[in-house]
């Protein structure tokens, strides 16, 4: 696909290469007479070029548009296609994991465990506890299984007994590589309170969640070991306080019942830069298209209603009629059937089952939507995703170009700086703007340019006459049960614009040139006409001017 940025055809035939043309190199070797057989003869004399560019259809077309996402049949024959991506949700949108889940559990000895301490110098005490992950999202879910992407497991904990030890942390249903969490933190007593702080990333980590603990709940076990120093003999108030926290969590999978619960859809609209209400004229395309493609990588079922489905512009709004294609307006999206692979549908709205061409054509600028799904209608089920699994509906309004244009205009402000050229400008008797081009594409074309200041108000102008500076190409009849006709040739077109000294004084005074190109398609928008990749315009500009002085003590530029 090509990229091409200006907005305006008429910009890029007329002065915008004036500031970067100008080179020494390319004037000596150019020759404004060839350009036309007709002979000029001014003297003292120097000529210019200012444009030579070849564009293609692609670019063409991009000059008025800012999608610029094109399809190509294999015979080239060109559709344009605006794109909107309606929603697009991944597993973490559904489950966000808590940024900070904490457990505190205190250890303490009993007055048998003391006892126990004091007599045999060393002691045991375990505490079986369990947390349960506070999901950010809908009611209902168990998950059995998550495979972290990332986050942190932190263990801090303090001990004012007055003796060594450690403490065992085990969660039998966090596992790495298949290994179940266990993990020895050392006590070691030097006075005062001990403290201990470890973290362990998650990245990797498996964690069941189906373990009989309760909906998204998992065991943690602390096994407390002392062993008797010199310190005092323990008493219940001495204790280990225990702070476990998982922090940061990202789930690279989940399984389980995701719950049945409403996706939150933002309505939106795709825009149909070439229709839209400011250029005037029209457009008319013959076989318009509206397509929503579906692609569900989550392996949950899914219900979508469209809420609203309109075109909007200047005339007002209508609604589609989708009731032959999408009876109640709705559809489900099936759940992927395994990891890695992805449910995918399509729905086409065409002129044998919507009004989507007289929308289109009657330059409606806008198609509105608004969808609501469900997930999981039917109630439990399994479901799965991976970190990129996504639900995803983009709606594409496909232009194939094939139609005809109608006095179809487009404007475009171009910002121009003549500082350089002041030595030159006074020595400037007359000039002559020379337009030649060459179109193997099926429209004639009007311009109109107007100079500006710095605050946009118009001092001059060239071409208001309504000249045609393009002439369409020859065509050639392809169908005639739709009268369609394509370029078969090309068709050559000269153009002189004279520029008398204060024309050539508003053009170098001016900051802006406001441009306007008027296209009609062939034989005056009389005929259906396909647009392929092979069609292109080739423009070549010259400036002839006619000097005051000899140019040879004019100050090199």
């Amino acid at each position: 696909m090509k990229t091409f940025r200006s907005r305006s055809l008429a910009a890029l035939f007329i002065f915008s290469g004036i500031m970067v043309s100008l080179s020494g190199c390319y004037k000596d070797t150019f020759d404004l007479d060839r350009m036309r057989d007709d002979m000029i003869t001014w003297e003292p004399d120097l000529a210019f070029p200012i444009v030579f560019s070849i564009l293609d259809a692609e670019e063409i077309i991009g000059l008025s548009d800012s999608t610029n996402i094109y399809q190509y049949d294999p015979d080239n024959f060109i559709t344009l296609i605006y794109r909107k991506r309606i929603f697009s949700q991944t597993v973490n949108d559904f489950f966000q994991l808590p940024q900070n889940q904490t457990l505190n559990s205190n250890l303490n000895l009993d007055a048998a465990e003391i006892g126990q301490f004091t007599g045999a110098g060393t002691v045991q005490t375990e505490l079986n506890t369990g947390m349960t992950l506070s999901l950010t999202g809908p009611g209902g879910s168990q998950l059995d299984k998550i495979i972290f992407q990332s986050g942190l497991m932190s263990v801090d904990f303090t001990s004012n007994f007055e003796h060594s030890g450690n403490l065992l942390v085990t969660i039998p249903e966090l596992r790495l590589n298949g290994t179940p969490f266990s993990q020895t933190f050392p006590i070691n007593y030097q006075g005062g309170t001990v403290s201990v702080a470890i973290n362990i990333p998650l990245a990797g980590y498996e964690m069941d969640l189906d373990n009989g603990s309760g909906p998204n709940t998992f065991p943690i076990n602390y096994l407390l070991t002392l062993n008797q120093g010199g310190g005092a003999t323990p008493t219940p108030s001495n204790q280990v306080q225990v702070n476990h926290s998982f922090q940061n969590m990202v789930m690279a999978f989940a399984d389980g019942y995701f719950g049945n619960f409403s996706l939150v859809i933002d309505p939106t609209d795709v825009d149909l830069d070439v229709v839209q209400s400011e250029h005037s004229g029209s457009l008319y395309f013959e076989d318009p298209k509206l397509k929503l493609k579906i692609k569900n990588t989550i392996g949950a079922e899914m219900d979508v209603t469209i809420d609203e489905l309109y075109a909007t512009g200047n005339l007002g709004q209508l609604d589609i009629d989708i009731s032959s294609l999408l009876p109640g307006n709705q559809f489900t999206i099936p759940a992927a059937p395994s990891v890695g692979d992805s449910a995918q549908l399509e729905y086409y709205f065409t002129q044998n089952n919507s009004n989507i061409k007289s929308l289109i054509n009657d330059q409606y600028d806008r198609i509105y939507h608004d969808f609501a799904a469900t997930v999981n209608p039917n109630g439990p089920a399994y479901n799965f995703a991976t970190l990129n699994s996504s639900v995803e509906v983009v709606a594409d309004v496909e232009l194939p170009f094939w139609g005809y244009s109608d006095h179809f205009t487009i404007i475009d402000t171009v910002k121009v700086d003549f500082n350089e050229f002041e030595s030159l400008k006074d020595n400037i008797e007359k000039g002559l703007l020379r337009i030649n081009t060459v179109s193997h594409f099926p429209v004639d074309g009007l311009l109109k340019v107007y100079f500006a200041d710095e605050n946009y108000a118009l001092t001059d102008s060239i071409l208001t006459n309504g000249e045609y500076v393009i002439n369409s190409g020859a065509v050639q009849l392809i169908d005639v049960p739709t009268n369609t006709y394509q370029v078969i040739s090309a068709t050559q077109t000269n153009n002189d614009v004279p520029l008398d000294t204060a024309r050539i004084s508003s053009l170098f005074n001016s900051k802006y040139l406001l441009i306007s190109a008027d296209i009609t398609t062939t034989d005056d928008a009389g005929r259906n006409i396909k647009l392929f990749a092979q069609d292109y315009i080739e423009v070549r500009i010259g400036l002839r001017v006619k000097l005051k002085a000899d140019p040879t003590i004019i100050d090199e530029f």
